[in-house]
This record gives structure tokens, C-alpha cells and sequence, in this order.
């Protein structure tokens, strides 16, 4: 859902909206986006889809929630802190949004801000040890990873748990190839972190990485 199109030179936010049928191995478009938008942040939640932040014309707060029963987003109560390239998750019941920044030498957050679908309110979590944007998060059991990110100079290859019960982010084993602009996904009783980028702004590498907790 969303991103940028037109190449550096000159991007432009989309609304454009994909479905992939693993059975038919096809696509299919489905209903765009209300604010198109690149850099945001997507998660499945309970039976809905979530689209938080990004940034288009500028750095957005926006959320909206897809149906796909009706085929139809809606909006929701907006993110307070408004960021692009942040991280998000379903965990516990809630969408969480984690880091993210206002632009590459702008504002790096530490913020995390969770989303309650049974109060349909925010609320704050607890920051992360060092703000960053084009990181990743996955849930795995009742644990919270987040991993990598970028900052203005600097790549991370940090990989934090988030301790319930302790309300705070743990340093776990970083992963070997420090990067920026991830995704991570659970298989089993792996987390998986694929590509990324290996340097500041525009980079590429085809490292794949699984933590095994």
C-alpha cells in the first residue's frame, strides 16, 4: 500500500493498493489509499488492516483502516506524533508504532505510541534507548523485537526486546549486517530480516538474516 514512484529525482507519494493471492499466484488493486503517501507503516490487526504515518507532500500522522470485506478504508484517530519510515506491529491486541523520523536529517524518534482498537485511543510506551527511522519490528510469542534503523550518518545493527513486565527495551545480539529501510517477518521460531540498505540514504544489499531468540 502507498509508497513513492518517479525515481529520486523526482518521487511522488501513491495511493495505489495491492492484493497478492497466494493460491492464484496473482494481483489484484484494490481500494487506494485516502492520503497517498510513502515511507508508512502497515500491519493486519484482528480482521482490519492498519496504514499509519509516512509522508507525502510532508510528514503525515494519518491512519486509516481497511476493510477488506467492503473493500473500503476509513479513518481512524490519527497518530500523535506525526513520522514516516517508522516501524509498526500488532502485539498484545494493539498496533504499535515505533521510531520513525520527520525527514533523513530531520527529527529521529525514539517514540512509541500504541493504538487500542477496544478504547480507539493512543497511548505512549516506553522510548526507545536511541531514536531512528527505517527500522523494522516483528512480535514473536509475548516478546517485541525491533531492529536496525538509520540516522543522519549512522546505520544500526541493534536488535531490542521490549520486556513486558519491565516497561523497557533490552539489548539483545545485534544483527551482523548493520541496515536501514528493513522489514522483518516471523516463520516459525525465527525472525526473519531481509535486504535493506547498508549505508546512509540510497543503498541496497541481498543480506538475509534470521535471530532466533
Amino acid at each position: 500500500a502507498g509508497g513513492h514512484g518517479g525515481g529520486r529525482v523526482s518521487w511522488t507519494p501513491l495511493r495505489t493498493v495491492y492484493e497478492y493471492d497466494e493460491t492464484r499466484n496473482s494481483w489484484a488493486t484494490r481500494a487506494p489509499l485516502r492520503l497517498a503517501r510513502g515511507g508508512l507503516a502497515m500491519i493486519a490487526l484482528g480482521s482490519r488492516l492498519h496504514a499509519v504515518g509516512g509522508a507525502g507532500d510532508s510528514v503525515s500522522n494519518a491512519h486509516e483502516v481497511y476493510d477488506p470485506a467492503s473493500d473500503r478504508w476509513t479513518d481512524a484517530p490519527p497518530l500523535p506524533t506525526a513520522r514516516d519510515h517508522l516501524a509498526a506491529v500488532a502485539f498484545q491486541g494493539r498496533l504499535w508504532a515505533i521510531g520513525g523520523r520527520t525527514s533523513f536529517i530531520g527529527t529521529q524518534y525514539a517514540t512509541v505510541e500504541i493504538y487500542d482498537p477496544a478504547t480507539d485511543g493512543w497511548s505512549t510506551g516506553a522510548p526507545l534507548p536511541v531514536g531512528r527511522g527505517g527500522l523494522a519490528a516483528a512480535a514473536l510469542g509475548d516478546r517485541l523485537y525491533v531492529f536496525g534503523g538509520e540516522a543522519p550518518l549512522r546505520i544500526f545493527s541493534a536488535n531490542e526486546m521490549y520486556e513486558v513486565a519491565g516497561k523497557r527495551w533490552i539489548a539483545k545480539e545485534p544483527m551482523r549486517t548493520p541496515r536501514h529501510g528493513i522489514g522483518a517477518a516471523v516463520v516459525g521460531n525465527r525472525i526473519y530480516v531481509p535486504g535493506g540498505g547498508t549505508q546512509p540514504g540510497y543503498a541496497t544489499t541481498n543480506v538475509n538474516e534470521a535471530y532466533t531468540p
